[in-house]
């Protein structure tokens, strides 16, 4: 029972429609955006990855840190609390969403620098409302208050209706956009609609808004704000930087690639809220009998990993006639060697999350958590700037080191609070 009086799901109850949801979800990397490459060949779908790089940095700005730093407060506080955290998020975000349209005031000419003033102006506004909708979820009360479950069926049916229309609909960069704008606007909207639903019983409620909840909404979101953000500098922020230097088909080919491995990745999020509670319910035990349960689930993810390459490498003949055939402008070749790549992030992260949930979960290495993290994304953009000449499949490598900084960052930064703090 959560303070604000919600009841947890059994699992039994909870994984089926979070999987069901991330299996759809799964669906737009693996199914979509290979036909909509191919619908669009590789120089206008490397336009659409350019696009959907920089709105996913926006997003960042827009999401203000508050999944990550409202979430836990949410999940002690009772109504009352939850009330005065949804008012400074949602007027934090109202301020970021300003940020984010200036954002893109400054980055379409620079995208477009050819186009007329009316085009850039679109661009503006379909870069700045796709930035919104991506940042605006609730997810951080939903969280909280132990609707995840509930939520994926809302999820399963918007993001449904969106797989059918983009494959029917999408033939062009243009109609893709507005329907993904469509797609995530609708489930920001019905996510506050629900806060708002919920916590209107509050007898204090009123307007969401809030001139005096931006400060603090702001202070709120901004201690876990650079970690967020330098957390997905190796998704958003590399292709992003180095789209300065990488012709549009190479983009696109690094986005396809990224897009089905990150999906991959992403598909493993249920188990981690799975185990995650378990390692943090060891820790009275001690760090070595929390550490000794997370290695079995680090084993569990290389071999897994492991297994996903192998298969991939197994099946890309079949792969490669649907991915990248004749008459569709995709380079089979080459999209093959950034998928060689980027495809050893599997065993790699799959590994890695479990050690790095047994960081966070013990409260002794926040400090070498952020550090790590920090590390990754510095090196990533750096790297990015200096190796994406080389193209996708340099890309792709500094992606895979940029996370071999991450990790070894953090067994020094755990390492180093050992010695300090004692074992």
């Amino acid at each position: 029972m959560t303070a604000a009086g919600t009841t947890s799901p059994s699992l039994r109850r909870a994984l089926p429609p979070v999987y069901a949801a991330a299996a759809v979800r799964l669906a737009f990397p693996l199914l979509v955006l290979p036909v909509v490459a191919a619908r669009l060949g590789a120089e206008e779908f490397g336009r659409l990855g350019l696009l959907l790089v920089w709105a996913g940095v926006l997003a960042l700005v827009v999401e203000g840190g508050f999944l990550a730093a409202t979430t836990r407060l949410a999940v002690t506080a009772d109504a009352a609390g939850r009330w005065v955290l949804a008012r400074q998020v949602f007027s934090a975000r109202c301020v970021l969403s300003v940020l984010a349209l200036l954002g893109a005031c400054g980055l379409v000419p620079w995208l477009l620098p050819a186009a007329p003033a009316l085009q850039q102006a679109a661009g503006i506004a379909l870069l700045a409302a796709l930035a919104c909708t991506l940042g605006w979820p609730a997810t951080w009360y939903l969280q909280a208050s132990g609707q995840l479950h509930r939520w994926a069926r809302v999820e399963l049916a918007v993001y449904g209706l969106w797989l059918a229309a983009a494959l029917a609909l999408v033939h062009g960069v243009l109609a893709y956009v507005l329907l993904q704008i469509a797609a995530t606007g609708t489930l920001a909207g019905l996510g506050w609609w629900r806060v708002r639903r919920d916590l209107a019983v509050f007898p204090a409620a009123g307007r969401l808004w809030s001139a005096q909840a931006v400060a603090p909404g702001l202070r709120m979101g901004c201690t876990m704000l650079p970690v967020a953000v330098a957390g997905a500098a190796y998704s958003f922020a590399l292709p992003a930087v180095a789209s300065a230097r990488m012709s549009r088909p190479e983009l696109g080919l690094y986005y396809l690639a990224d897009r089905v491995v990150r999906a991959l990745l992403a598909a493993a999020d249920p188990l981690y809220q799975l185990v995650y509670p378990r390692i943090v319910a060891r820790m009275p035990q001690g760090l070595r009998a929390a550490a000794t349960y997370a290695a079995r689930w680090t084993l569990f993810g290389a071999a897994a990993g492991l297994a996903l390459l192998l298969a991939g490498a197994l099946a890309w003949p079949l792969l490669a006639r649907w991915l990248a055939g004749p008459g569709h402008g995709i380079d089979g070749s080459a999209l093959h060697a950034v998928f060689a790549v980027l495809a050893w992030l599997l065993p790699l992260l799959l590994a890695w999350k479990f050690v790095g949930y047994w960081m966070l979960g013990s409260g002794r290495f926040d400090h070498a958590y952020r550090l790590c993290v920090m590390a990754g994304g510095a090196f990533g953009l750096v790297a990015a700037l200096a190796f994406a000449g080389g193209g996708a499949v340099a890309l792709a490598g500094v992606a895979l080191a940029a996370e071999g900084v991450v990790i070894v960052t953090a067994l020094a930064g755990v390492a180093a609070t050992l010695r300090v703090r004692g074992g």
